[in-house]
């Protein structure tokens, strides 16, 4: 029963619209894994955040997109969930209205899911101390992380596609 619920969870926040600028109309893999982690919580299953990294010419992005990122790599957020002495790798990003531009994951309760994208360096993830986020700022500062145009551009093309598959 809790199994089923907790599907039932993943699928409605999954299919919560995906995107990467921050706006008020498309939700993070961050923000969807933090609910879906409380979402859980809430009946009984514990979890925990894990972050990778991956590059974004790994998915089918325009060139035109492509091409307005400084940095190739980027970190993407999935859950590590515990179930009755099992663990399940499960990634809620993807909404149902990417499909089958993205891959969408599917989860049964008793395995793992697909990730968004192929993920390297895959560990815990950890709140950084407000040391270490002033200095991740400043890096990003010195080392030019992707411009806000970027992710703008990536949620405009998501927009597009969700609209595309939905005609």
């Amino acid at each position: 029963m809790r199994v089923k619920k907790a599907i039932r969870i993943f699928e409605k926040i999954r299919d919560l619209p995906y995107g990467t600028s921050g706006s008020d109309e498309v939700w993070s893999c961050y923000q969807k894994c933090v609910l879906l982690k409380q979402e859980l919580q809430n009946i009984g299953i514990t979890s925990q955040l894990l972050i990778g990294v991956f590059d974004w010419q790994d998915l089918p992005i325009p060139e035109h997109t492509l091409n307005l990122r400084r940095q190739r790599h980027e970190r993407h957020v999935i859950l590590r969930v515990f179930i009755d002495g099992s663990t399940y790798d499960i990634d809620p990003s993807i909404d149902i209205g990417l499909a089958p531009t993205l891959p969408i994951a599917h989860w049964d309760g008793t395995s793992n899911t697909a990730t968004m994208v192929s993920l390297k360096h895959l560990r815990v993830y950890r709140p950084h101390s407000l040391h270490e986020r002033i200095l991740s700022r400043l890096r990003r500062k010195l080392f030019r992380g992707n411009p806000k145009e970027f992710y703008t551009a990536i949620d405009k093309w998501l927009a597009d596609t969700r609209a595309h598959q939905s005609s």
